[in-house]
């Protein structure tokens, strides 16, 4: 007895840390993998019928409000009440021009579209600049590209089926929510977001608007575009930082950016996208909104939730992007921005520059595209070892059922690298994005997957990205060929 009352209390105390060390090498485990769960990929070889998913109607749900999360100070205070709902009737008859002439005709209330492709009207091919400008978005240079890259008429009717449903979800005020049920939906679409920041839904929404021609001047949805873009300008906090368009998250800061800069490009009357000679109110938003990311950025080179937080590469690929999107347009952006971020990529890089991790050294699916991409637009060359191996690791993972984050980069890097990977990759995922649609209701038009990256944006978020990877023969012009990129 007197041994046991010696022995258990020391024996006891050497278990407590050993216990408390094991659980919490579990709990961090866990939370790495709820933080960044491997995605579902496509099998390679699998075929993907082209029958749409059907989207029964439901009957309307009430869905509490989402209380808005702290922000900080400066911020302002996002809109506390849900809009009223609305009887909305549903949408006349819209007809959009398509690849060469088709048009895509949606016929409520049978949400039937039926499609007209004179493909004899792609037979006088016309010269292109490359490069990843925008000049692929007008008429001519989209049917060009979608025939020429691996595009298709059912791609196409689903690019326009999708704007349309974006347009329908715009808010009176001109901007989107991540939370799309609010307003002239009336709660008829299911999947709502919740997070809060309408700049960073309202530029998701601009951003394949944007990308299928539809800006400030021209397209069947130029007044939504006009809207947009003047709810973006009347969020941003402007400061000796910077125009400020976070609310809440610098995710929000580049998405917006990159709009904006979009929008200057493509507002040039007659000119070139970037020839400088676009909107002077567009190019004051956008100049104001690049130079806070230039303030925002980590001594280290990275972007991440707030401003100058150590960063992580998620982030630093929206960052990058609106940079890339601010010099397309001919605006101000240092090279010392640019230089410390290439910087930071060296420090999250495996594989000699082939991988990618999220806040270190790693080989993450995600982060490896987004590092991939972001090599690219820096002026690697696309037989550059780090770019050939990258290329053949996002190859063997293959698309994702569900993880759009992951699809949208990884998409970008093959089709710019253009390798022999490339057509399998995009038969697979342009027939799955086709095909998991939502064709009735008030739905019709949109996507929604189970992808824990972008639960919080929901039916909204998915619906944007799904529709950026279906413009991606057109939406940049390719990197590589007679007119290197000079980034």
């Amino acid at each position: 007895m007197s041994v046991w009352r010696l022995t258990w209390p020391r024996a006891y105390l050497f278990a407590i840390p050993i216990s408390l060390a094991v659980h919490a090498a579990i709990l961090g485990a866990l939370c790495y993998c709820l933080r960044y769960p491997p995605p579902r990929f496509l099998p390679i070889g699998e075929a993907i019928a082209f029958t749409p998913a059907e989207t029964p109607e439901l009957p309307p749900i009430v869905v509490p409000l989402v209380p808005p999360s702290p922000q900080p100070e400066g911020t302002p205070l996002l809109p506390s009440v849900i809009d009223e709902p609305a009887t909305t009737p549903d949408p006349p008859k819209i007809e959009a021009p398509l690849v060469g002439g088709a048009v895509a005709e949606y016929v409520p209330p049978r949400q039937n579209w039926s499609l007209k492709f004179p493909m004899q009207e792609l037979a006088q091919p016309t010269e292109l600049p490359v490069g990843g400008s925008l000049q692929g978005r007008n008429a001519a240079a989209r049917a060009q590209l979608v025939a020429e890259r691996g595009g298709s008429p059912q791609s196409e009717a689903a690019v326009e089926r999708g704007l349309v449903w974006l347009v329908a979800h715009q808010s009176e005020d001109g901007g989107w929510r991540f939370d799309h049920q609010r307003g002239q939906c009336a709660q008829r679409c299911r999947n709502p977001g919740h997070h809060e920041s309408t700049t960073a839904a309202t530029a998701l929404a601009l951003l394949p608007l944007l990308g299928a021609g539809h800006t400030p001047r021209e397209g069947a949805h130029q007044q939504s575009v006009v809207r947009g873009l003047a709810y973006l300008r009347r969020r941003m906090i402007v400061s000796p930082a910077g125009g400020d368009l976070q609310e809440g998250t610098m995710y929000a800061q580049g998405l917006a950016t990159i709009a904006l800069c979009e929008a200057y490009a493509l507002s040039s009357e007659g000119d070139q996208p970037g020839s400088g000679s676009g909107d002077e109110e567009i190019r004051l938003a956008a100049q104001h909104a690049l130079n806070f990311i230039v303030t925002s950025q980590h001594i280290a080179g990275g972007w991440r939730y707030f401003p100058r937080q150590p960063g992580d590469t998620t982030v630093l690929g929206w960052q990058w992007m609106a940079l890339k999107s601010g010099r397309m347009a001919g605006l101000e952006v240092p090279e010392e921005t640019l230089i410390r971020a290439s910087e930071f990529l060296d420090h999250v890089q495996s594989e000699g520059g082939a991988a990618y991790g999220y806040q270190r050294e790693g080989a993450e699916p995600t982060p490896t595209a987004i590092g991939l991409l972001c090599r690219m637009y820096s002026g690697v060359r696309r037989t550059d070892p780090r770019i050939v191996a990258g290329c053949e690791r996002l190859a063997a993972w293959g698309p994702s059922y569900d993880d759009m984050y992951f699809n949208y980069y990884a998409t970008q890097v093959l089709h710019h690298a253009e390798t022999p990977a490339w057509t399998a990759w995009n038969e697979r995922l342009r027939n799955h994005l086709v095909a998991t649609q939502a064709t009735r209701g008030h739905e019709t038009g949109s996507w929604h997957f189970a992808d824990p990256h972008t639960s919080a944006g929901g039916r909204l978020c998915d619906t944007a990205l799904a529709l950026m990877i279906l413009e991606v023969y057109y939406r940049y012009l390719p990197l590589y060929g007679w007119k290197s990129v000079e980034f």
